[in-house]
């Protein structure tokens, strides 16, 4: 697998094993699933002629993040942002070297 595919896997599992993760670390994910797509979009427009659209899930993801470095945050919400996230950076690979890998 690849590094990105391993990183699917990693937001899929942490998504479906929240209460056993520390709210930093639950941070931490999701702030890398937004910079993993953020590179994904800019290497996309510049290799390729195909400019990536910026779904609009992604411009609270910010503020999820957030939400999730903290005790209190709601489980399924910040399990939900995971899984967009990962369906974003395997749509986005998808994009750039097809479905292969």
């Amino acid at each position: 697998m690849t590094q990105t595919t391993d990183f699917i896997s990693e937001l899929f599992e942490a998504a479906n094993t929240l209460r056993t993760i520390a709210p930093a670390e639950r941070r931490r994910l999701i702030e890398r699933g937004i910079a993993t797509v953020r590179a994904q979009q800019e290497l996309l427009q510049l290799n390729s002629n195909t400019v990536a659209m910026d779904p609009g899930f992604l411009k609270d993801m910010p503020t999820l993040a957030e939400m999730a470095g903290r005790d209190d945050a709601v489980d399924v919400v910040i399990g939900a942002g995971m899984l967009m996230l990962a369906g974003e950076i395997r749509r986005l690979r998808i994009l750039h070297h097809g479905d292969e890998g």
